[in-house]
């Protein structure tokens, strides 16, 4: 018995929709299986063939029905008979594979691409990192000489305000010496 499933809906390419009915069809045992995308109307569409016994032939009928992928948004379901050939699953799963390896070829491409220009970016960035770390070793320098001058600086006024305060003690020391003579304290 042979039967086509044509699974009608918003999402229902690129959210693992046929992999999922490969994976439930290997379940039931089908030896023979296909299914493919189409976009009928603007509407993404799934058209499912499969050949088997009468009694699992239901049973896929029931899990299409009750059974999709997390992401799949569907709005129709229909079934029908089938009078062309259906292939094989193991011919079918060479075909899903094949068609997944031609999809992640060009992401890997891309990534690659996408890699080189990251790479080039941060050899850009780090190559102002190394400018801004000159600059701040140049900074840092200045600020060492800056703190050796003000450092001298504020020596020199310590030993000038010292020498002043010893010449002032000194006239005063004086001053009070003559004072105490001419009061006769001495």
């Amino acid at each position: 018995m042979k039967q086509q499933a044509v699974i009608s809906g918003k999402k229902v390419h690129d959210v693992g929709y046929r992999v999922f009915l490969l994976q439930k069809a290997l379940e039931l045992g089908f030896r023979k299986f296909n299914a493919r995308n189409q976009v009928k109307d603007g509407v993404q569409q799934i058209i499912v063939q499969y050949e088997g016994e009468p009694e699992i032939i239901d049973a896929y009928g029931a899990i299409i029905r009750t059974e999709h992928p997390p992401d799949a948004e569907i709005s129709d379901i229909s079934f029908g008979n089938y009078e062309g050939y259906v292939i094989s699953i193991t011919d079918y799963m060479h075909v899903i594979q094949v068609e997944q390896r031609s999809k992640g070829i060009p992401a890997i491409i891309s990534i690659d691409k996408k890699q080189d220009k990251m790479l080039e970016k941060q050899d850009q960035m780090l190559g102002k990192q190394d400018l801004m770390l000159g600059r701040q070793d140049k900074m840092l320098q200045k600020m060492d000489g800056m703190e050796t001058s003000i450092t001298g600086e504020i020596h020199d006024l310590r030993t000038d305000l010292h020498s002043h305060l010893d010449q002032r003690l000194s006239v005063m020391e004086q001053d009070i010496q003559q004072i105490k003579t001419k009061i006769g304290l001495t």
